[in-house]
């Protein structure tokens, strides 16, 4: 199926992981660590997606949580000290490439509607049960059935035919040191 040349900035502590045990995977402490106060709200939806995304790449041995990749350069941002910036060349099997814009909907607990038609008509049930702010469907239980339609609703992120950007992301399972092509460094250049 080819190769996919991703960018991924991880915690240098990834480079050190790789280098000690020969693969690196993203677990539930580090979420934790990086979202502080906040990561019980991105908790859900990662939990969410990790269940999700294994149906569609299974998850080696020791993976808990999917790594976050770019499928362009320019999508990267800048280091910060105690970071690296990985590129990698992978094998297209072991990749999950999807819609940036639905990834964002899930974020926000939205529902991601499978076609304009969809989205006025859920719109429409989100006006009968008075909902002005979509997020709260998924942050009270005050809407349990709209929940699970909304939840329903993010099993489109992994069909390719329903767009809400024109942007893609990708997430993969492990980083092994064969796919590392390069490492950077917050003194480089990219």
């Amino acid at each position: 199926m080819g190769k996919i040349t991703l960018w991924t900035t991880q915690d240098a502590r990834a480079l050190k992981e790789i280098e000690a045990k020969g693969v690196y995977t993203a677990k539930l402490g580090s979420i934790i660590e990086k979202y502080d106060t906040c990561s019980d709200v991105y908790l859900h939806v990662y939990k969410w997606f990790s269940k999700a995304a294994n149906k569609v790449v299974p998850k080696p041995e020791g993976a808990e949580f999917p790594i976050w990749a770019a499928l362009e350069k320019e999508f990267t941002f800048g280091l910060i000290d105690g970071h690296v910036r990985f590129e990698l060349e992978v094998e297209s099997e072991n990749v999950i490439v999807f819609d940036t814009g639905k990834w964002d909907y899930i974020l926000n607990y939205w529902y991601i509607p499978k076609d304009s038609k969809d989205n006025e008509e859920f719109e429409k049930k989100l006006r009968e049960y008075g909902v002005r702010n979509k997020s709260q469907i998924c942050m009270t239980n005050f809407y349990p059935i709209l929940r699970r339609e909304v939840e329903k609703s993010w099993e489109r992120l992994f069909d390719p035919s329903i767009r809400i950007s024109g942007e893609d992301q990708a997430t993969l399972w492990e980083i092994r040191p064969e796919w590392i092509k390069n490492v950077y460094y917050p003194e480089q250049k990219l």
